[in-house]
């Protein structure tokens, strides 16, 4: 049976914040000044982004520093005058001790890899066929894991092996409600976007700005398992990681219309098409009939919020139905753009690939979950 699964920021934003809260909050508003210098300077707007990624790593290594510029502080308060300058020599021991207390929980800082039912070769022979072959199209990262989760989606999770982020555990995280509502040619198309979009043939320096985003927070995530001494790291980056995840969404946004150009190098236009168009319309449908259900539910049993996976496909295939999915179509291009969500409108992504009219069939009778044997 697979376990139960953790809930996705987005399933999280979707319980827990009420709608128009972004636009109404000081970080909504920092979000549509940087998409408003985006658009009017973006070489502007691209060394600010880059100035906030580049300050993470700086309080990682003000540590480390610290270490060494108190040692340098006690050798002079000793040795650099004939009386031992004892307030001086205080200040960088405390300093120091500080210091090097941070650096030793850094130096031990390993966050946990994305949870979920990890998949092997021997029980999913053709899906990891499947990946290799389009790593090696995209000459892609190396993919370390595949994992299985409770989600709508499908993408790629970098887990920093050190406490900079500069090399990584590479996670594939496929949602098993995608599998099993996506054909296997929409399911291709989807993975292939991901491993595109990772390769960073033409867009390497706005995906290091986009990985960032979900790197930074793990820096706050992950406090509880820490001794004392990572507080200062912790309470950092829960204020910045939230700062820098809103004013990189025009960065992400970029970043994702690539992800479908780079998905049209495997697949004919109009497969990218329906790989957009079916992924966006089931968004919308959870948004508006699945996530209100669980919200409620969850307000009296908390333990609904285990089980998101359970009956999510059926839900989709129930509603999206021949005769249902040009109202939701409908809906879905009808969605006015939130200046908070990374992933652009579905009217900006098809104008992105060439197309000016949307289409969608109804879901498949043959999920991708199917071929690939992956189930429950």
């Amino acid at each position: 049976m697979l376990r139960a699964f953790s809930i996705s920021s987005q399933a999280w934003k979707n319980l827990s914040i009420p709608a128009g809260i972004e636009r109404e909050s000081l970080l909504g508003m920092v979000c549509e000044q940087c998409q408003s210098l985006s658009d009017s300077r973006p070489r502007v707007y691209l060394l600010i982004a880059t100035a906030f990624a580049l300050a993470g790593y700086a309080w990682l290594l003000l540590f480390p520093w610290l270490v060494f510029a108190s040692a340098l502080g006690i050798y002079h308060a000793v040795f650099n005058g004939e009386v031992i300058a004892w307030t001086l020599l205080l200040t960088w021991l405390v300093v120091g001790v500080l210091a090097a207390l941070v650096s030793y929980r850094l130096f031990h800082f390993r966050p946990a890899l994305p949870a979920g039912r990890e998949l092997d070769n021997l029980s999913c022979p053709a899906l990891f066929k499947l990946v290799a072959d389009q790593s090696r199209h995209y000459c892609s990262i190396r993919i370390d894991r595949i994992v299985l989760s409770g989600d709508f989606d499908l993408y790629i999770r970098k887990t920093p092996g050190f406490v900079l982020p500069v090399w990584s555990t590479n996670t594939l995280v496929i949602g098993l409600p995608l599998m099993q509502s996506l054909s296997d040619t929409q399911f291709q198309c989807a993975l292939a976007r991901r491993l595109g979009q990772f390769s960073k043939r033409y867009n390497r320096f706005e995906n290091w700005l986009y990985q960032l985003r979900e790197i930074w927070p793990l820096y706050c995530k992950e406090a509880h398992m820490q001794g004392p001494g990572y507080q200062p790291v912790a309470w950092f980056f829960c204020a910045y990681a939230r700062l820098y995840r809103m004013i990189t969404v025009p960065v992400a946004r970029h970043d994702e219309l690539d992800a479908d150009t780079y998905a049209m190098e495997l697949f004919s236009d109009e497969q990218v098409l329906d790989m957009i168009t079916t992924q966006m319309v089931c968004r919308q449908y959870l948004a508006e009939r699945y996530w209100p259900v669980v919200r409620k539910l969850a307000a009296s049993n908390a333990r609904v919020l285990d089980k998101l996976h359970t009956g999510m496909a059926a839900v989709l295939r129930a509603g999206l139905t021949a005769g249902a999915v040009n109202e939701w179509l409908a809906k879905a291009l009808a969605v006015e753009d939130c200046c908070a969500d990374e992933i652009p409108p579905l009217a900006s992504r098809i104008d992105n690939i060439g197309f000016g009219v949307a289409r969608m069939g109804a879901l498949t009778t043959n999920p991708a979950a199917a071929v690939y044997r992956v189930r429950q």
